[in-house]
Protein backbone atom coordinates (compact mmCIF):
# COMPACT_ATOMS: atom_id res chain seq x y z
CA UNK A 1 0.00 0.00 0.00
CA UNK A 2 2.53 2.20 0.75
CA UNK A 3 4.65 1.84 -2.55
CA UNK A 4 0.95 2.69 -4.01
CA UNK A 5 1.02 6.11 -2.39
CA UNK A 6 3.87 6.85 -3.47
CA UNK A 7 3.73 5.92 -6.89
CA UNK A 8 0.13 8.23 -7.08
CA UNK A 9 2.51 10.69 -5.94
CA UNK A 10 4.74 10.57 -8.95
CA UNK A 11 1.87 10.38 -10.83
CA UNK A 12 2.06 14.17 -10.63
CA UNK A 13 5.76 14.57 -10.38
CA UNK A 14 8.62 15.06 -13.11
CA UNK A 15 12.08 14.33 -11.95
CA UNK A 16 14.15 14.30 -8.55
CA UNK A 17 16.87 16.09 -6.91
CA UNK A 18 17.62 18.23 -3.46
CA UNK A 19 15.74 20.91 -1.09
CA UNK A 20 16.54 22.71 1.62
CA UNK A 21 15.77 21.02 5.09
CA UNK A 22 12.99 21.33 6.77
CA UNK A 23 15.09 23.29 9.79
CA UNK A 24 15.90 25.93 7.59
CA UNK A 25 12.14 26.81 6.05
CA UNK A 26 9.04 28.76 7.19
CA UNK A 27 5.96 26.48 9.19
CA UNK A 28 4.10 24.86 6.42
CA UNK A 29 0.83 26.71 6.48
CA UNK A 30 -2.45 24.93 6.07
CA UNK A 31 -3.17 27.59 2.94
CA UNK A 32 -0.12 26.68 1.30
CA UNK A 33 -1.56 22.88 1.99
CA UNK A 34 -5.07 23.82 0.37
CA UNK A 35 -3.27 25.37 -2.65
CA UNK A 36 -0.78 22.82 -3.28
CA UNK A 37 -3.57 20.03 -3.51
CA UNK A 38 -5.65 22.74 -5.54
CA UNK A 39 -3.43 23.04 -8.03
CA UNK A 40 -2.70 19.14 -8.49
CA UNK A 41 -5.70 18.84 -10.86
CA UNK A 42 -4.05 21.80 -13.20
CA UNK A 43 -1.13 20.35 -13.42
CA UNK A 44 -2.91 16.85 -14.63
CA UNK A 45 -2.41 18.46 -18.12
CA UNK A 46 0.51 19.43 -18.39
CA UNK A 47 1.79 16.57 -17.23
CA UNK A 48 -0.06 14.64 -19.87
CA UNK A 49 1.35 16.97 -22.27
CA UNK A 50 5.16 16.49 -21.39
CA UNK A 51 4.44 12.89 -21.35
CA UNK A 52 3.02 12.85 -25.20
CA UNK A 53 5.79 15.04 -26.20
CA UNK A 54 8.14 12.69 -24.88
CA UNK A 55 9.86 14.87 -22.19
CA UNK A 56 9.13 12.32 -18.97
CA UNK A 57 11.11 10.21 -20.57
CA UNK A 58 14.08 12.28 -20.76
CA UNK A 59 13.81 13.22 -16.45
CA UNK A 60 15.03 10.99 -13.95
CA UNK A 61 12.37 10.13 -11.84
CA UNK A 62 12.80 9.42 -7.94
CA UNK A 63 10.27 7.51 -6.34
CA UNK A 64 12.33 6.75 -3.28
CA UNK A 65 15.02 8.13 -1.20
CA UNK A 66 18.76 7.23 -1.06
CA UNK A 67 20.36 7.29 2.16
CA UNK A 68 22.33 10.24 3.11
CA UNK A 69 20.54 12.62 0.40
CA UNK A 70 17.00 14.76 1.29
CA UNK A 71 14.09 13.41 -0.63
CA UNK A 72 12.76 16.36 -2.79
CA UNK A 73 10.90 15.16 -6.11
CA UNK A 74 8.68 17.83 -6.42
CA UNK A 75 11.59 20.80 -5.77
CA UNK A 76 13.96 18.59 -7.98
CA UNK A 77 11.47 18.11 -10.88
CA UNK A 78 11.22 21.82 -11.24
CA UNK A 79 15.30 22.15 -11.36
CA UNK A 80 15.61 19.61 -13.61
CA UNK A 81 12.40 20.99 -16.14
CA UNK A 82 14.26 24.64 -15.67
CA UNK A 83 17.00 23.14 -16.85
CA UNK A 84 16.43 20.93 -19.75
CA UNK A 85 13.26 22.82 -20.97
CA UNK A 86 12.95 26.25 -20.36
CA UNK A 87 9.81 26.64 -22.00
CA UNK A 88 7.96 24.23 -20.42
CA UNK A 89 9.10 25.48 -16.95
CA UNK A 90 7.48 28.94 -18.31
CA UNK A 91 3.82 26.62 -18.66
CA UNK A 92 4.29 25.39 -15.04
CA UNK A 93 5.03 28.88 -14.20
CA UNK A 94 1.61 30.01 -15.54
CA UNK A 95 0.32 26.87 -14.40
CA UNK A 96 0.92 27.19 -10.50
CA UNK A 97 0.75 31.10 -10.32
CA UNK A 98 -2.87 31.05 -10.35
CA UNK A 99 -2.37 29.21 -7.18
CA UNK A 100 -0.07 31.11 -5.49
CA UNK A 101 3.01 29.90 -6.13
CA UNK A 102 6.23 29.98 -8.18
CA UNK A 103 7.68 27.14 -9.59
CA UNK A 104 10.18 26.81 -6.68
CA UNK A 105 7.57 27.65 -4.32
CA UNK A 106 5.12 25.02 -5.50
CA UNK A 107 7.97 22.53 -5.61
CA UNK A 108 9.19 22.92 -2.17
CA UNK A 109 5.39 22.58 -0.77
CA UNK A 110 4.90 19.84 -2.75
CA UNK A 111 7.72 17.81 -1.18
CA UNK A 112 6.88 18.52 2.57
CA UNK A 113 3.56 18.10 1.55
CA UNK A 114 4.15 14.39 0.27
CA UNK A 115 6.45 13.58 3.03
CA UNK A 116 4.15 14.53 5.68
CA UNK A 117 1.17 12.53 3.96
CA UNK A 118 3.37 9.87 3.80
CA UNK A 119 4.27 9.88 7.07
CA UNK A 120 0.16 9.94 8.22
CA UNK A 121 -0.39 7.21 5.94
CA UNK A 122 2.69 5.28 7.62
CA UNK A 123 1.11 5.88 11.20
CA UNK A 124 -2.39 5.22 10.54
CA UNK A 125 -1.83 2.50 8.14
CA UNK A 126 1.17 0.26 9.87
CA UNK A 127 1.96 1.60 13.35
CA UNK A 128 3.70 -1.54 14.19
CA UNK A 129 5.74 -1.58 11.13
CA UNK A 130 6.96 1.59 11.44
CA UNK A 131 8.13 0.67 15.50
CA UNK A 132 10.15 -2.05 13.93
CA UNK A 133 11.73 -0.49 11.52
CA UNK A 134 13.03 2.46 13.72
CA UNK A 135 14.76 -0.35 15.96
CA UNK A 136 16.18 -1.75 13.05
CA UNK A 137 19.88 -1.80 13.11
CA UNK A 138 21.34 -0.35 9.48
CA UNK A 139 24.56 -2.17 10.37
CA UNK A 140 22.71 -5.19 9.37
CA UNK A 141 22.50 -4.46 5.73
CA UNK A 142 26.23 -6.05 5.65
CA UNK A 143 24.92 -9.30 6.25
CA UNK A 144 22.32 -9.34 3.19
CA UNK A 145 22.47 -9.91 0.22
CA UNK A 146 23.27 -7.82 -2.77
CA UNK A 147 20.09 -7.54 -4.23
CA UNK A 148 18.13 -7.36 -0.60
CA UNK A 149 20.52 -4.82 0.47
CA UNK A 150 20.16 -2.41 -2.67
CA UNK A 151 16.17 -3.05 -1.19
CA UNK A 152 16.83 -2.61 2.55
CA UNK A 153 18.87 0.95 2.09
CA UNK A 154 16.11 2.29 -0.04
CA UNK A 155 13.55 1.16 2.99
CA UNK A 156 15.72 2.25 5.71
CA UNK A 157 15.95 5.97 3.66
CA UNK A 158 12.41 5.94 3.25
CA UNK A 159 11.64 5.53 6.75
CA UNK A 160 14.26 8.44 7.51
CA UNK A 161 12.60 10.57 5.42
CA UNK A 162 9.24 9.53 6.80
CA UNK A 163 10.53 9.63 10.59
CA UNK A 164 12.18 13.14 10.12
CA UNK A 165 8.60 14.96 8.85
CA UNK A 166 8.53 17.23 10.99
CA UNK A 167 5.18 17.05 13.33
CA UNK A 168 3.93 20.74 12.30
CA UNK A 169 3.87 19.78 8.98
CA UNK A 170 1.90 16.41 9.59
CA UNK A 171 -0.77 18.77 11.54
CA UNK A 172 -1.06 21.04 8.44
CA UNK A 173 -1.33 18.10 5.88
CA UNK A 174 -3.82 16.20 8.11
CA UNK A 175 -6.42 19.27 7.53
CA UNK A 176 -5.70 18.51 3.57
CA UNK A 177 -5.53 14.35 3.64
CA UNK A 178 -9.58 13.72 2.77
CA UNK A 179 -8.68 16.33 -0.50
CA UNK A 180 -4.71 14.55 -1.30
CA UNK A 181 -6.58 11.36 -1.10
CA UNK A 182 -9.67 12.31 -3.29
CA UNK A 183 -7.47 13.59 -5.81
CA UNK A 184 -5.05 10.58 -5.81
CA UNK A 185 -7.85 8.27 -5.59
CA UNK A 186 -9.25 9.69 -8.91
CA UNK A 187 -6.03 10.12 -10.36
CA UNK A 188 -5.48 6.25 -10.29
CA UNK A 189 -9.18 5.80 -11.62
CA UNK A 190 -7.76 7.76 -14.34
CA UNK A 191 -4.45 6.85 -15.15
Amino acid sequence: MFQRIILAFVGVLFVAGSAASAEDQKPLTEDQAKRFVASLESLDRFRSELDTEGKIDNINIETKPKAGEPFAPYSSAVSVLKEKYPADHARLSNTVKPHGFSPKEWGDTGDRVMIAYMAIKMQDEDPRTTAMMETMDASMLSMMPPEMREQLESTFAMMETVKNAPEADKKVVATVKDDLEAYMEKSAEEG
